[in-house]
């Protein structure tokens, strides 16, 4: 990797390589390093994003690995004490960044992490590395290291990607047959789309949801919850609000996040209302190329069930069938993994952490991830 990060001093050298905690990053800098990453971080790596899961009783932990005088690697960790349990999680959210085919580095970045965690004093380190689920030689790397599966994933282990470095015929060729129907049935129809971050705008987005939600029965987090990150995201300019509009409705919303050349589909909302005329296939055709034309390469559209539970019995197979249409790429990663570095500690907190999440989720009407 060839850009550059300040070199300083009194970090722990393996290998050549120095892994040290970047208290003092400055959100345009750490942003910077983890655009920059291998890849480009996801948006949970973001310094706003850090800052926003302090709010939940997270401490950022952001840490650096650098090569003469290159970064080499980066990881936002966040910290939670565990209750009943001396000590807390490191828990690094759709993360670490690191050129994965480096065994070295890869070694490197994580017995610096174990220091680290030793200072924090953490019994457990919980990463969601990007890494395919079909890349056998890193997960045996990462097994080697000590690394288990966790009982559950705490963000999406499967997604649909789309690439919007083609040019946009090759998008549109690349969609389902019905979708792009959808898309241009949409466009005869008189459906436009607009982006709107108003206040007024955000409530009637959120009203959509909690309907849709009632309807389908989904679980969903709580307003509060939602209405922090928008707030947090869209103040750093990386929250965007798009309508598809119709003789003075609006029946098909979107909420898009986008931390460098990557763009995520966080949330859709629509009505049964005008469903024939297909205003969310229109929706996302939009938003795909609002985000080609500001450089954004990468479409992620968030979660979709694990390749194994792909049937028309799963509660999201539907969301996963719109999404798919779209033309993009099934990505499987390795999921949620944890690094026991106590293990007295780690033991005992696996067997009280089923506990304490359910009674969080009964108390509070939220998960604490």
């Amino acid at each position: 990797m060839s850009f550059s990060a300040a070199q300083n001093t009194g970090f722990p050298v393996i290998g050549g390589y120095t892994v040290a905690e970047k208290p003092d990053a400055s959100p345009e800098r750490w942003n910077e390093w983890a655009e920059n990453a291998p890849g480009g971080a996801n948006l949970l790596q973001s310094h706003e994003w850090g800052e926003l899961k302090r709010r939940f009783g997270w401490k950022p932990v952001r840490v650096l690995m650098e090569k003469d005088g290159a970064v080499a690697g980066l990881g936002q960790f966040l910290y939670y004490s565990t209750p009943l349990v001396p000590g807390g999680l490191l828990y690094c959210a759709k993360g670490p960044w690191l050129l994965w085919d480096d065994e070295e580095a890869v070694r490197a970045f994580f017995e610096g992490v174990r220091s680290i965690a030793a200072t924090n004093k953490a019994h457990t380190i919980k990463i969601e590395p990007e890494v395919p689920e079909e890349d056998e030689k890193t997960k045996k790397l990462l097994w080697e290291m000590g690394f288990q599966r966790f009982r559950w994933n705490v963000n999406h282990k499967a997604t649909l990607a789309v690439d919007l470095g083609r040019s946009e015929d090759e998008l549109m060729a690349g969609m389902k047959k019905g979708t792009r129907y959808g898309v241009r049935r949409a466009a005869r129809e008189g459906v436009e789309v607009v982006q709107d971050n108003s206040r007024g705008a955000l409530d009637l987005f959120w009203r959509m949801h909690g309907e849709m939600v009632e309807r389908k029965d989904f679980w969903s987090r709580p307003y509060s919850y939602y209405a922090a990150v928008w707030r947090e995201l869209h103040a750093a300019g990386r929250g965007h609000l798009f309508f598809a509009e119709h003789e003075g409705t609006r029946p098909a919303a979107a909420l898009v996040y986008t931390f460098g050349r990557k763009a995520i589909y966080m949330l859709g909302v629509s009505t049964r209302e005008k469903s024939k005329i297909t205003p969310a296939n229109l929706l996302q055709w939009e938003i795909m190329k609002w985000a080609k034309a500001r450089g954004i390469t990468y479409y992620d559209m968030w979660g979709i069930p694990k390749p194994e539970e792909l049937n028309e019995d799963h509660p999201l197979y539907g969301v996963y069938k719109f999404k798919e249409g779209f033309g993009g790429e099934m990505l499987n990663f390795v999921g949620t993994l944890d690094l026991p570095v106590k293990p007295r500690l780690a033991r005992l907190w696996d067997r009280v952490e089923p506990t304490y999440f359910r009674l969080h989720q009964r108390t509070k009407g939220d998960v604490y991830y």
